[in-house]
C-alpha cells in the first residue's frame, strides 16, 4: 500500500450477526456510532457491509458469545484499507475469565467488538443507547490503539463492570489518554 493511501486509511465500522427483532442493530445508532468515532478520533470512519456471526463462537454452556472467537473472524475479515476494524453484535459477550464483557480488543491485529445486549438495559436503556454504544465503541477502539484502563472513572479507558460505570464515563479520554492516543493516531498516519 502507497504511502499515500495509508494515510487515508480509514475506520471501518460492521455490524456482526442476524437480522430481525433478535441481533438487530438498527442503521440509525451505526450512523451515530460512526459520527461519535470520527469525532473522537478524527478518522474517516465507514459504515461496512454486515459481517456473519461466527457459530462456533456461542457457548450452550453459558447461553452466551466468546468475544476472542468474534475478534478472529473480525481479523479474517479486516481490508487493508482499514486503520481499524469494530465489530457491533447485539448478543450476550464473555471473555476467558469473565462472566460477560462489554467488548473486546485486539491492538496486534487492530480489531476490536462490542456489545449493544447489555447497554439497553434498564427503564432508560433504549434511550441512554446510542451515548453507551458510543462510549464503548471508543474504548474498544483505544485498546486497539495500545491504551490501557485508566484509574479515572470519567475517564472513556475506565474498565466497566456495570452501567453504572459505562453512564459515568465520558466518552473522551482523559488528558493522559488524550495524548497518549493522539501519538498512536499520528504513528498510524
Amino acid at each position: 500500500m502507497s504511502p499515500e493511501a495509508q494515510r487515508r486509511r480509514s475506520i471501518a465500522l460492521a455490524r456482526i450477526g442476524r437480522i430481525g427483532r433478535i441481533g438487530r442493530i438498527d442503521s440509525e445508532l451505526m450512523t451515530c456510532l460512526a459520527e461519535d468515532v470520527r469525532t473522537a478520533l478524527g478518522r474517516d470512519v465507514i459504515v461496512a457491509e454486515r459481517l456473519p456471526l461466527p457459530a462456533h463462537s456461542f457457548s450452550r454452556q453459558r447461553d452466551q458469545w466468546h468475544a476472542t472467537i468474534i475478534l478472529d473472524a473480525l481479523a479474517n475479515a479486516k481490508r487493508p484499507e482499514w486503520l481499524r476494524l469494530l465489530g457491533i453484535v447485539d448478543v450476550d459477550l464473555y471473555a476467558s475469565q469473565f462472566n460477560f464483557v462489554f467488548g473486546e480488543a485486539d491492538a496486534d491485529r487492530g480489531v476490536a467488538v462490542f456489545s449493544t445486549a447489555r447497554l439497553r438495559v434498564g427503564s432508560e436503556g433504549m434511550r441512554q443507547l446510542p451515548r453507551r454504544a458510543s462510549t464503548e465503541a471508543i474504548h474498544e477502539l483505544g485498546h486497539t490503539f495500545g491504551l490501557g484502563h485508566c484509574s479515572r472513572p470519567r475517564c472513556v479507558m475506565w474498565f466497566s463492570n456495570t452501567l453504572a460505570e459505562t453512564d459515568r464515563k465520558d466518552p473522551r479520554p482523559c488528558p493522559d489518554h488524550a495524548r497518549a492516543l493522539a501519538r498512536a493516531l499520528e504513528a498510524n498516519r
